[in-house]
C-alpha cells in the first residue's frame, strides 16, 4: 500500500476531499542533476495536491489523515498510461519495415500508433472513472495530539 498524509478539506457522501503536500527527496539524491523528476519539481509552483478519497471512517474537516492506494492498482494504471502508448509507437514504427516501407512512412505510422495508444488509454480511463478500486482510501486518522512530547517516568 502506498501511503500519503493529508488534511481533510471537505466531506460528501462517503468521500472526502483531501489535500496532500508532495514531498521530494531530490535534495539528498546524487542523480538529481540528470533526473527529470527533479527538473519538474523545480519548475512546479505548487506542491499541493487535492484528491477525492473514499471515507470509511467518517472523518471531519481539518483532520490529518493517511490515505493509501494499493501498489497493483497504481501499477495497472501506469501500464495503461505509459506502456500502451509506448507500445503503439513501437508497433507503428515496426509495421512499415515488415513490407519494406520507407522511414517517412515509419514515422507517420509511429505517430499514428502513439496516438492510438493514447486514445486507448483515454478510453480505459473513462471506463474506470467510477471504479472505486482506483480511488485512494482513507486508512487512518492521524493523532490530533502530535504537538507534545510524551513524558516517560522511570522509578
Amino acid at each position: 500500500m502506498i501511503e500519503e498524509t493529508g488534511r481533510v478539506l471537505s466531506i460528501e457522501d462517503g468521500f472526502a476531499d483531501v489535500e496532500t503536500i508532495r514531498t521530494s527527496s531530490c535534495t539528498s539524491c546524487r542523480a538529481r542533476h540528470g533526473c527529470g523528476h527533479h527538473a519538474i519539481a523545480q519548475v512546479s509552483s505548487s506542491n499541493r495536491m487535492r484528491m477525492k478519497a473514499i471515507d470509511p471512517l467518517a472523518v471531519k474537516v481539518g483532520q490529518s489523515v493517511v490515505i493509501g492506494i494499493p501498489e497493483d492498482t497504481l501499477l495497472q494504471a501506469s501500464i495503461w498510461m505509459y506502456l500502451i502508448p509506448l507500445l503503439g509507437l513501437v508497433v507503428g514504427a515496426v509495421i512499415p519495415s515488415l513490407w519494406g516501407g520507407e522511414s517517412d512512412i515509419a514515422v507517420v505510422f509511429a505517430i499514428l500508433g502513439f496516438t492510438g495508444g493514447l486514445l486507448l488509454a483515454k478510453k480505459k480511463s473513462k471506463q474506470e472513472m467510477n471504479n472505486l478500486d482506483y480511488y485512494p482510501k482513507i486508512l487512518r486518522i492521524e493523532s490530533l495530539n502530535d504537538d507534545h512530547i510524551p513524558l516517560v517516568v522511570t522509578s
